[in-house]
């Protein structure tokens, strides 16, 4: 027997957004984009979906934005303090709120707060400063280009490159 494939109904939308909320944290237009592929998917699995699909979606998303299970705000705010801990650059981070659809970003890293990303992005991945001095120099351009593709500017990339390991604060 092959398995028959659910109807989408409001409620099914309301129950699969519950389900995703319940397991992730998520942001507006990412939870709209969610209910939006189980659609898809249901649609091209032979599903009957309704024309009223898309609205149905609009009202959910509403609905648990409503009940506070889905908090733009709330949610930029972990990502970016997620983001910073993690050693990501400023740009970085940026491109992350602005891919799941987050509009506030207050709270982003200052320059400070960037060079102290590079400096535990270093640390971590043992570059410049903790490297031994010929290898500093010999992997100078290497160990810029890393943090560059991490999105890091010329300017902070030199500045926790050659940090001693006591200068500054950052762990």
């Amino acid at each position: 027997m092959t398995d028959s494939v659910k109807p989408i109904t409001k409620k099914r939308l309301e129950n699969i957004a519950l389900y995703y909320l319940g397991r992730y944290e998520s942001s507006t237009a990412n939870l709209r984009s969610v209910l939006r592929r189980r659609v898809k998917k249901a649609q091209m699995r032979g599903a009957d979906v309704p024309p009223d699909a898309d609205e149905w979606i609009e009202a959910v998303v509403a609905q648990m934005v409503h009940f506070g299970y889905v908090d733009d705000d709330r949610y930029a705010e972990r990502q970016i303090e997620k983001l910073k801990a993690a050693g990501k650059s400023r740009r970085f981070i940026e491109g992350k709120l602005m891919q799941v659809g987050v509009g506030n970003q207050n709270g982003l890293p200052d320059d400070e707060d960037d060079l102290q990303s590079a400096i535990r992005l270093v640390k971590k991945k043992k570059i410049g400063f903790m490297r031994d001095a010929d290898a500093q120099v010999a992997f100078f351009k290497k160990d810029l280009a890393a943090l560059a593709r991490a999105g890091f500017s010329y300017d902070t990339a030199v500045k926790a490159l050659n940090v001693s390991g006591g200068e500054e604060n950052g762990d």
